[in-house]
Formats: C-alpha cells, sequence, structure tokens
C-alpha cells in the first residue's frame, strides 16, 4: 500500500511540474504577440469585447481602411447602437455601413462561433483579431476550431508588461495569466471530445433600431 502511494505521489508531483512548465510555455506564447505589421490589410476585423482598449483600437484599424467591416463581438444585450457610438467614438454613417454587433456571444467559444457565421456571411477570407495579449491563444485556438480556411491575422492590445511597473501590478498581472492558462488548458481539453457548435447569430449594425 506504501508504494501504491508513493508512486501515486510521485505521478502527482511529476503531473504538477509538467503542467507548471507548460505555464511557462504560454507566457512565451503570449509575450510573442503584439500589434499587427504597420498596413496589414484583411477582409474584416473583428474585436472580442472585454475592456474599451480593445474595442478602440479596432475602430482605429477600421478607419485606417485596414478591414472592410469590423465585427464587435460579445456586446451586452442592453448596450444600445447611441451607447456604443458614444462610448467608442464611432459615427452613425460609420456604424451603420461597416459595423456588425454580436450581442449572443457569453465567452470566447461564443465569440469564436459568431464570428465565424459572420465571415461565412460576408465571404471573408481573412480577419485580423483584436483582443488582449494574454487572450490571444485561446481566441485564436477557439477561432481556428471553426474557421479552418480563413487567414487570421493577430492583433493585441498589450497588457501592462516589463519592469516599469509596480510589483502589485506585475502580481496581478501574473495571477490574469495564470487564470488564462487554465481556461486556455480547459479549452484544449474539451476540443479533444467536444465538436464546435454551429449556432449563431451575429446582427448588422445598419439593421439594428436600438
Amino acid at each position: 500500500m506504501k508504494r501504491i502511494l508513493r508512486h501515486l505521489c510521485v505521478g502527482l508531483a511529476a503531473a504538477v511540474a509538467i503542467y507548471l512548465g507548460g505555464f511557462f510555455v504560454f507566457l512565451a506564447d503570449v509575450d510573442q504577440y503584439g500589434a499587427a505589421p504597420a498596413g496589414t490589410r484583411a477582409d474584416g476585423i473583428v474585436v472580442l469585447t472585454g475592456g474599451h482598449a480593445r474595442v478602440d483600437e479596432a475602430v482605429r484599424l477600421l478607419d485606417a481602411e485596414l478591414g472592410d467591416r469590423l465585427l464587435i463581438s460579445g456586446v451586452h444585450p442592453a448596450a444600445s447602437r447611441a451607447v456604443l457610438m458614444k462610448t467608442f467614438a464611432v459615427d452613425e454613417a460609420q456604424f451603420a455601413c461597416c459595423v456588425d454587433i454580436d450581442r449572443k456571444a457569453l465567452d470566447t467559444v461564443g465569440n469564436a462561433e459568431e464570428t465565424a457565421r459572420w465571415a461565412a456571411d460576408h465571404g471573408f477570407r481573412s480577419l485580423i483579431v483584436v483582443t488582449n495579449d494574454y487572450h490571444m491563444p485561446r481566441s485564436l485556438f477557439e477561432l481556428r476550431r471553426t474557421m479552418k480556411d480563413i487567414s487570421l491575422i493577430p492583433h493585441a492590445v498589450i497588457a501592462t508588461r516589463g519592469d516599469t511597473v509596480s510589483a502589485d501590478m506585475q502580481a496581478r498581472r501574473l495571477r490574469v495569466l495564470f487564470g488564462e492558462y487554465v481556461k486556455y488548458s480547459a479549452a484544449r481539453l474539451r476540443a479533444l471530445v467536444l465538436p464546435p457548435r454551429s449556432d449563431a447569430g451575429v446582427e448588422s449594425a445598419a439593421l439594428s433600431g436600438n
């Protein structure tokens, strides 16, 4: 019995060590993401909501004509068209012309499903993906599960990095990164047993009266 327990403890310790080692690989993966090369253009732009900085950057890319349309995925159902235009400084003509709103997605899996539907509806073959750097690995993983033939160009909004921030801020970032690593690991495990869903519901801003 003692031998069995010893083997179990050794196996558990090895599994924990491997998992923590994977976290450092994940950190290196996150660090590689930044802004897309200047002037990089795609058929469309998608931003996965989670902070104003993400949407502000996506609108800037649309203003620079680096994509024909912008999908804002994961918008709160109660957010009206007027509020969105004011919050993100988008004029009415541009909003009606070139911005689509996804109010259905509740998580990154939902973001990927709605984006796949939107890209297919518009015949897009390439997308600039805007989200935070730490969220990019999981976002690309989920998006590639639903859009195997579409080119995805990461454009990361950089969260605080480096030695210029306080130790407290660095500790908070590390907690966020580890939490995201856990979610990313779970996403990869889930993908082994569950196929991506296909239901979706993207709404054109031009057709929204809200």
